[in-house]
């Protein structure tokens, strides 16, 4: 028998070599997907290691600051080896306050191992005996000190008197002195701890450290262990071993053993009254998630692949069972047993097959770590193993069944190359499961909630083309038939020949098959990562805003405003931005030049219709300079008391000036108290350059019902009216109203040639009469998620650094909005500026558009800005691409590979298989009178029209099944994103893919053709 599976191999050399490349495929796919997710995985990890921030890169063991009679140094004799763990240097550093004199401010007095080699310079050299230290560069110029310098340093506490803070000097003064002055080489790297002691912009923005108004130093003082050794500790001391990582040791292992060995580095700092606290947390759970999808997505995006790699390999051994029927059938007649038959029909497939299974576990794990970018080869075993045994029997059985019909087929039925009927109704009833499983998995994957993570929806698209595929070989008989019929009777004999045959054997419609599936998965791959990639870009630039977001040094929105539009006059290129962080009562808030929306924002986040609704019209704004302001006005009360033109209350009414100067929140300037009559009211200005915006007048408090007419509101140094009768007298320009925006509350109000009069109420609550140069109630746009704040009157906003809410009304909800993503609010920065003026807390950053000229930093530098921080949506959108959802993605690549190189093989063998057989039917219609040319044109026909239905109908099909089941394709990592996929992928892409499908299948179909043999 051994002896007849040698002369089989040596009569079909070809098919055999086919049959061991196929062999090689469904191990390659099923160790491959393994492989893929170990190399995802060690590209999850270092990609989010090298995007950490670097405190999330540090373990901190603390021992905060005790009672000074109880520290000591038990805690530092601990050393770093007691609580170290691999992967991690052990950094020791211990810190407390002290001041300096004629400086009201505390400096943390510092030591911490090794910090000479991260710290630059200026002047002098590191401190290393007792008494020395070194000062940071912006503390040497805050308190006038320079090397050589001796300066006497005390402990220092804050201590709260009459409700404020206050820096209280204790113990004895230490004389040190200053032998070097400092600046950090990175004042964000993780040498400096979870928590750096740098302010952000410190080596860029000259504004900070330089403001002696601060009472906290922005740097700490350096010195050697020794020199805190000089100090009888009477404040409490922070000591810490900060366990600061290397990158290159934070792998797959270190993430698997972390929280073992946080939980063992707790315990050890509960036994030494310590706290460990771990910055690596979020890491950690990003890390998890990405490789959660990894993990979940992968195996059954491969399990789409093993299974058709076992149907190509059923089919081509089908294809070659079919030409030998007749030497089959010999033997069956000669009454050969059946295990022997059996061995002689399928064992020359099986050796090849199992020849090839080796070459493929190899070359599966060498595929899968590549696919992966950044991914290194390391060779994986365990249950990979066991996936290479499964798939290569799973072959061994596909090719065996296909010579199932052979081998226990009747022996006449063989000889007469008679396909039973039977064989027909199963095949039918195949096509109809498939059918019937792509309608269930896309019910699935359609009805899913959450992230994808695996099952059967994630086949629904290998589902619905291996359907389509099966439905197209299915309709192929009846056209051809009715093709070949047509072109008999217009006597075009070729295409008869060539029709009549489509509709009669089985390989053309297994051409079909595999034509259409290989060109339809390979274009459904394309459509995946190329319209994934463009949702993962749409979404990072709707999340940061614009393509470039720069965070500036701090200042307020009306000065923010004013410096970008210095830097960009046109409005064409930047606009500014005040981020206000999230409440407990309502979502983050952004505040934007809004008329720049679409010359700067991501394009089409926000319709022009819509952002125009964020700014009505107001009226005008009234500005005044000069260093004084006086107001012309008229009082009429009853409790006023003659005697002492005064309130009877010894409280005193008093009349106040609501100002706000450029960039800053609003002031409040005292007029002097009111009196009965009409008197000129004045007080001093703050410093306005160029001009302060005038907000209005405020009367607190009111004990009784009083009239005031306000007749002319001007301006001293230099004088100047600021509103006359003519703009007091319009009371559209005008809005009373109250501290505390209750309008039952709110005084009346009535305009006329003298001024504008004013009717208050009885009332503690601070009363005002404000320019109506915003309006009451501020248009906002929302996120169809965003909910309203707790307030009793709905919406409201905080404005950054004021307590107090401002009314506000949606005028609109979108989806997304730019900067907020899903969830958040939009409102106009100049209007939420004037309703509530703008004080510290917001972060300010310039949204640059994609047209930004090169020099677009040095123009915002020119203006006053410094850019500390800068963030593009190409970095994101890269970022994204190497989580765990679009490395899965990436996978269907893979899976479009095998699938390609399956149909080429496939095809192959069939064409190889029809060519025997079409020889002997050559022979036979030659001796009837068909030409040779007749039957070459008829033959090339047979072979390009399965090819040709494949490539043209692959890229329709995998369309459809991107429409009907992209929610199964694994985008983002959450599911929180409301915007739908793109449906439609680029042409130029879908054309290149759709060109090199094709190209190879016609070259095969062409290359197989040959002069049929002579009758």
């Amino acid at each position: 028998m051994i002896a007849v599976i040698l002369d089989l191999f040596r009569a079909a050399r070809g098919r055999t070599a086919v049959l061991l490349l196929l062999g090689t495929l469904p191990v390659a796919a099923a160790v491959a997907g393994p492989a893929y997710i170990a190399a995802a995985e060690r590209t999850i990890v270092a990609t989010e290691v090298a995007g950490a921030a670097p405190g999330e890169t540090v373990l901190s063991f603390q021992r905060p600051g005790e009672d000074p009679g109880a520290s000591g140094d038990t805690f530092e004799r601990l050393g770093g080896g007691a609580i170290s763990t691999p992967g991690f240097a052990t950094v020791f550093g211990a810190s407390f306050d002290v001041a300096v004199p004629a400086v009201d401010a505390a400096f943390k007095l510092s030591y911490r191992d090794q910090v000479c080699a991260h710290v630059t310079l200026d002047s002098g050299r590191c401190p290393t005996g007792r008494g020395e230290v070194m000062l940071g560069f912006r503390t040497a110029e805050r308190i006038h000190a320079a090397v050589g310098d001796a300066m006497p340093f005390r402990q220092s506490q804050f201590v709260t008197r009459d409700g404020a803070n206050e820096l209280v000097r204790v113990g004895d003064s230490v004389a040190l002195s200053i032998v070097g002055v400092y600046r950090p080489n990175d004042p964000a790297e993780a040498y400096w701890g979870a928590n750096p002691p740098f302010p952000p912009g410190l080596l860029t923005n000259p504004s900070i450290g330089t403001d002696v108004a601060t009472n906290v130093g922005i740097e700490p003082v350096f010195g050697s262990r020794g020199t805190a050794k000089l100090f009888t500790l009477a404040v409490p001391e922070t000591q810490a071993y900060d366990l600061i990582a290397d990158p290159a040791q934070l792998t797959t292992d270190w993430v698997d053993r972390y929280q073992a060995e946080l939980d063992r580095l707790t315990a050890k700092a509960t036994d030494n009254r310590a706290t460990m606290v771990s910055g690596a947390g979020p890491l950690v759970a990003r890390i998890e998630q990405s490789r959660a999808a990894v993990r979940s997505l992968v195996p059954w995006l491969a399990l789409t692949v093993v299974p058709l790699c076992w149907f190509v390999i059923f089919l081509a051994a089908a294809s070659g069972s079919d030409s030998r029927r007749t030497e089959l059938g010999q033997v069956a007649l000669r009454g050969m047993p059946v295990p022997h038959r059996w061995w002689l029909a399928a064992g020359p497939d099986w050796v090849a097959l199992l020849a090839g299974a080796p070459i493929g576990f190899v070359a599966g794990q060498l595929l899968g770590a590549r696919a992966v970018p950044g991914g290194g080869l390391h060779l994986v075993g365990g249950d990979t193993v066991r996936y290479a045994l499964v798939a290569a029997a799973g072959a061994l059985l596909a090719a065996a069944l296909a010579y199932r019909p052979l081998v226990s087929g009747r022996a006449i039925d063989l000889l007469r190359k008679v396909t039973r009927q039977g064989g027909a109704w199963r095949s039918a009833t195949i096509d109809a499961m498939v059918v019937a499983l792509a309608v269930f998995t896309v019910i699935e994957a359609r009805d899913a909630v959450g992230p994808v993570r695996g099952g059967l929806g994630i086949l629904a698209p290998a589902l619905l083309i291996l359907a389509g595929a099966l439905l197209a070989a299915r309709l192929l008989g009846p056209a051809a038939r009715r093709i070949g019929g047509r072109a008999l009777r217009a006597g075009r004999l070729s295409g008869a020949l060539a029709g009549i045959e489509l509709s009669r054997r089985s390989a053309p419609r297994r051409a079909v098959t595999l034509a259409v599936l290989g060109v339809a998965l390979l274009c459904f791959a394309v459509l995946a990562v190329d319209l994934g990639g463009a949702a993962r870009d749409r979404r990072a630039g709707i999340e940061l805003g614009a393509d470039r977001v720069f965070t500036v040094n701090p200042l307020a929105g009306g000065a923010l405003r004013t410096a970008v539009r210095q830097a960009d006059p046109e409005g064409r290129w930047a606009m500014a931005v005040v981020r206000i962080p999230a409440t407990g009562s309502g979502p983050t808030t952004v505040a934007a030049d809004t008329d720049r929306l679409a010359e700067v924002a991501w394009p089409g986040s926000v319709p022009t219709e819509l952002s125009d609704r964020l700014r009505p019209p107001r009226a005008p704004s009234l500005s005044i300079a000069g260093s004084r302001v006086r107001v012309d006005a008229t009082v009429e009360s009853d409790s006023l008391d003659p005697a002492f033109v005064q309130f009877a209350n010894t409280d005193t009414p008093e009349l106040r000036a609501l100002v706000q100067a450029p960039g800053e929140a609003d002031r409040t300037v005292s007029l002097g108290a009111l009196r009965r009559g009409r008197h000129v009211y004045e007080g001093s200005l703050p410093s306005c350059q160029p001009a302060c915006r005038l907000i209005g007048l405020e009367f607190q408090p009111i004990w009784s019902l009083t009239v005031v007419t306000v007749h002319q509101i001007a301006q001293g140094g230099p004088d100047k009216v600021v509103a006359g009768p003519d703009a007091l007298g319009d009371a559209a320009r005008w809005r009373p109203t109250t501290e505390d925006g209750i309008e039952a509350t709110a005084p009346k109000m009535t305009g006329d040639a003298e001024g504008i009069t004013v009717d208050l109420q009885t009332s503690q609550v601070p009363q005002r009469l404000l320019v109506a140069d915003a309006p009451p109630v501020l248009p906002i746009l929302r996120t169809t998620s965003a909910t309203a704040r707790e307030t009793d009157t709905g919406w409201a906003l905080s404005s950054p650094g004021r307590t107090e809410t401002v009314p506000a009304d949606p005028v609109g909800a979108l989806a997304t909005l730019p900067g907020l993503g899903a969830s958040g609010l939009l409102v106009d920065l100049d209007y939420l500026d004037r309703a509530a003026p703008m004080g510290a807390g917001g972060t300010p950053q310039v949204w640059i558009g994609a047209d930004a000229p090169d020099d677009a930093i040095a123009r915002l530098a020119a203006a006053g800005l410094t850019v500390l921080t800068q963030t593009s949506v190409h970095d994101a959108a890269t970022l994204a691409a190497r989580d765990g959802a679009a490395l899965a993605t990436r996978y269907e690549l893979v899976s479009a590979g095998f699938a390609v190189l399956l149909v080429l093989l496939g095809l192959g063998l069939v064409a190889a298989a029809e060519h025997t057989d079409r020889a002997a039917r050559t022979r036979v219609l030659r001796s009837q009178g068909v030409g040779a040319l007749t039957l070459r044109s008829a033959a090339r026909h047979l072979r390009l029209w399965p090819v040709l239905l494949g490539v043209l109908l692959g890229p329709p099909l995998a369309l459809a099944a991107w429409v009907v089941a992209n929610p199964a394709i694994p985008v983002f990592l959450d599911a929180d994103w409301p915007l739908a996929l793109p449906t439609l992928p680029d042409p130029v892409t879908l054309g290149l893919v759709w060109a090199a499908c094709a190209a190879p299948l016609v070259v095969l179909a062409l290359f197989r053709e040959r002069r049929p043999a002579a009758g």
